[in-house]
This record gives structure tokens, C-alpha cells and sequence, in this order.
């Protein structure tokens, strides 16, 4: 089996304390930090996103992976199971350039608003992309091919350059024509010092090849493990329910991201006024949004707040915030309906997530996702952007038939799951190695 180094702006495990503060508390810290070894409350394991997905690919194939992530003011190493985690620092002021610069490029690529290039936040990503390049670059003996993942790592490959094979997934929305010239030249030339990209979805997959990056491209669904999605026991259900005000007999609708504008929960709340239906939006803020406490997260949380109001529906909307893993899973099982709202996603895995409780779908047009939904069949789309078709779209779904839940879960094994996606991405992974191993080296 080969040996992949990874690199993920957020890292499979988050710490909640400082190296420093590590060491005021337990008095010295070997390193590598075991961090099976801390307190519980220490750490979290990444709960959604990209990181998730990728501990659960190299769980599937018994991988032993070194991982590269942003870690500001962690030490510089540790380990987690099978997991080794190089930290990448970056101080205050440059982790608040870096982050809006990625932000601007975010919200750019999403069409929430228009970038302004500034050179500064620039060069705090380039900073950042050079101090991941050069972590990855210390794993070089011990790796076959490196697995760069999003935006946020763009410039990794052309750092890296030959030493070894770097593929890159690139995971949100590639629209070229949603984007101002800048921009799309910094991507193109971005893409090409990698040796594979692969894209999301078929959209963003057309999107790469109207953009004129010249390097070979492949598709591949994001994905879940689906058995890691556990059937909750009834009293883990009433417990979330309880803990969210809920009655068992009302009808639940379930959108699950982190605030963000982009996530479009607004939508949600301005559709649920049409519906007979509690809404239930879950999620909190981003890893560098909630680093920086940038308060991005609670000023769209308190946004939300007064639509709802506005909208009369105050007490038809739950704020559920955090939930754990056991929580989340009670919730998805108790819901009706599972929404995905976003005018602009670049998949939607809470849709498969849903899936795999067997709830029906209802999905933006603008998602990735949507390509998987056959209308009326496995799920049901909306125009992205539209309350009324959203509305219309959830009344469909609350009187769907169970056939409909039944066959959004078949749909997930046949191109989300963990298996289909993960072998898809080893054939991808092993070609390039292959490749590289018969080109003649400078």
C-alpha cells in the first residue's frame, strides 16, 4: 500500500487549548503530544467536512497517514491513533490575513460578494500554503504521494513541485464565469503545479475544463461512511429532543451547517412560514472563524434571529447550535425532512447523511448534490434562491412516501459512500504514483 502525507487546512483533531497552555496545565508535554493521553475536554475530533471524510478513507484502506493542518499555536506534532499531525503555526496577524483572503476568495467563488485583491492578505496565504508545503516537505522519505485537499492549499503543488506526486481535491464550486479575471488566472496557474485534480462534482468537473487549467482532471463524489452513522437508541433521541424543546409528534425539518451566509439557512426560515413544521438549523462557526473569534458565526447566528422574527416564525425555529455526534444522529432520526437551502454548495454530504437515515431530500438546485437527485424519485430539488419553490419542495417531502427516503439511501451507496468513492480515489491515487514513477527525473 502506498504511503500518502495529506494535507487539510482543518486538522482531524482540534485542540482547545494552546501548546502553552498544555504545558501550564500538565507541567511538560512530550512531543510528538499524544493526544490520547490528554483530558477528554483537550481536544475534539473533527466532526464534519473534509477531515472527516479523509480520516474515514484512511481508515477504510488500514492507511498509517501523516497529516499536515493549520494549528495555531499548537505544537508542532502529534499523534492521534493512527493518525500523525504536523501542525502548521501561524501568528496572529497572519492567520487574520490568511483567513481573509480565503474568506474573500469563499465568498467571491460563491457569488456572496466580489474580492477586492489585496496584496497583504495574499502574501499571508502564500505564508501559510509555503509553512504546509515545507511540513509536508520534512514527510518526503516517507512518502509516496502527497494528497493536497481545497482551496485553501492551492499554491502547495507549485511549492512541491516534483519531489513527489501531489493530487488535489478540490472541493467547493468551480464556476469560472462567477469569477473576476484575477482570480481565475490565480487559479489556473494554481492548478498547474499539480500533477492530478480532482473535482467534486460533474459541474465544477466542466467548470475546470472552461477555465483552461492544464492539468488532467477526474470526478469524484465526496462521501460518508455510512456505518459510521450510528441507529440512536429512543431514549438518545427524547434526550435531543428535550434538550431542543421538541415534541415527538411535530413535524421536523432539519438543515445542518455552520452559520454562514453561504449556508442560506434565511431561506429555510423565510420557507418554514409556508410550513406546518418546526425548522431546526444546526451548526456553529468555522475552524479559523471560531481560532480568530471573529464573531462572522454569531453575527449571521444573530441575523437569523431577527429574519425570524420578521418573518413571525420565531417560535417555529430551533437554534441547536453544536450538537455532538450522539445528538446528531437522534436528531437526523427524528426529522421529516432533511434541507439543504444553500444557493450555491459545492456538494452537500448532510444530504447523504440524511440518506442513510432513509429521509427524504429536499435540495437548492445550486448544490453539487442536486446531480444525484432525480425529482420526485429519490428526493425532491428547488430553485435555488426561491422561498415558495423551497416551500413547495418541503410540503412534498412531508407527504412523501417512504419509497422516496428508501431509494435517497440507494442513491448514497451507489455514489457517496465511503466504498464507492474511497476505491475511486485509490485508482486515481495509484495511477498518478505510476505515472510519476516512469517519468524521467531532472
Amino acid at each position: 500500500m502506498l504511503s500518502i502525507t495529506i494535507n487539510t487546512q482543518t486538522p482531524p483533531i482540534k485542540l482547545n487549548l494552546t501548546y502553552q497552555q498544555l504545558i501550564e496545565k500538565y507541567g511538560s508535554i512530550d512531543i510528538p503530544v499524544n493526544l490520547e493521553q490528554l483530558e477528554e475536554n483537550d481536544y475534539q475530533v473533527s466532526v464534519g467536512g473534509v477531515s472527516r471524510m479523509l480520516v474515514q478513507f484512511t481508515n477504510y484502506f488500514k492507511l498509517l497517514p501523516t497529516w499536515v493542518s493549520l494549528g495555531p499555536g499548537y505544537p508542532e506534532t502529534a499523534v492521534y491513533k493512527n493518525i500523525n499531525i504536523r501542525y502548521v503555526d501561524l501568528d496572529p496577524e497572519n492567520l487574520k490575513k490568511f483567513t481573509k483572503f480565503k474568506e474573500g476568495f469563499y465568498n467571491q467563488i460563491h457569488k456572496v460578494s466580489e474580492y477586492n485583491f489585496n496584496a497583504q492578505d495574499y502574501l499571508s496565504y502564500t505564508i501559510y500554503n509555503w509553512k504546509s508545503a515545507e511540513a509536508l516537505i520534512k514527510e518526503f522519505e516517507d512518502t509516496d504521494v502527497y494528497f493536497i485537499n481545497d482551496f485553501q492549499q492551492l499554491q502547495v503543488g507549485g511549492i512541491i513541485g516534483p519531489s513527489a506526486p501531489a493530487i488535489f481535491w478540490y472541493h467547493i464550486p468551480l464556476i469560472p464565469e462567477n469569477i473576476n479575471q484575477q482570480l481565475r488566472t490565480f487559479l489556473r496557474k494554481s492548478f498547474d503545479g499539480f500533477d492530478e485534480v480532482i473535482l467534486s462534482t460533474k459541474r465544477d468537473l466542466e467548470g475546470y475544463i472552461r477555465l483552461g487549467a492544464g492539468v488532467t482532471a477526474k470526478q469524484v463524489y465526496p462521501f460518508i461512511d455510512h456505518n459510521s452513522l450510528k441507529e440512536p437508541q429512543e431514549s438518545d433521541i427524547r434526550k435531543v429532543l428535550d434538550k431542543l424543546n421538541l415534541k415527538q409528534d411535530e413535524k421536523k425539518i432539519l438543515v445542518v451547517g455552520r452559520m454562514d451566509p453561504i449556508k442560506s439557512q434565511d431561506l429555510a426560515i423565510s420557507a418554514i412560514k409556508n410550513v406546518e413544521a418546526k425548522l431546526i438549523l444546526v451548526g456553529d462557526g468555522s475552524f479559523t472563524g471560531s481560532t480568530l473569534a471573529r464573531g462572522k458565526s454569531s453575527g449571521w447566528r444573530e441575523y437569523l434571529n431577527r429574519r425570524a422574527k420578521e418573518e413571525g416564525v420565531e417560535d417555529k425555529v430551533i437554534f441547536a447550535g453544536y450538537l455532538n455526534e450522539e445528538e446528531l444522529f437522534a436528531i437526523y432520526k427524528a426529522s421529516d425532512v432533511v434541507v439543504l437551502p444553500s444557493k450555491l454548495e459545492g456538494f452537500g454530504l448532510t444530504v447523504c447523511e440524511g440518506w442513510r437515515y432513509r429521509k427524504p431530500a429536499v435540495v437548492s438546485s445550486g448544490a453539487g448534490v442536486s446531480e444525484l437527485i432525480l425529482d420526485g424519485v429519490n428526493g425532491y430539488k428547488f430553485e435555488a434562491g426561491d422561498v415558495l419553490s423551497l416551500s413547495d419542495a418541503i410540503k412534498k417531502a412531508l407527504s412523501a412516501k417512504k419509497e422516496i427516503g428508501e431509494l435517497g439511501f440507494e442513491t448514497m451507496l451507489q455514489w457517496c459512500s465511503l466504498k464507492a468513492s474511497s476505491e475511486r480515489l485509490m485508482e486515481i491515487i495509484e495511477d498518478a504514483y505510476k505515472i510519476y514513477q516512469k517519468t524521467p527525473k531532472p
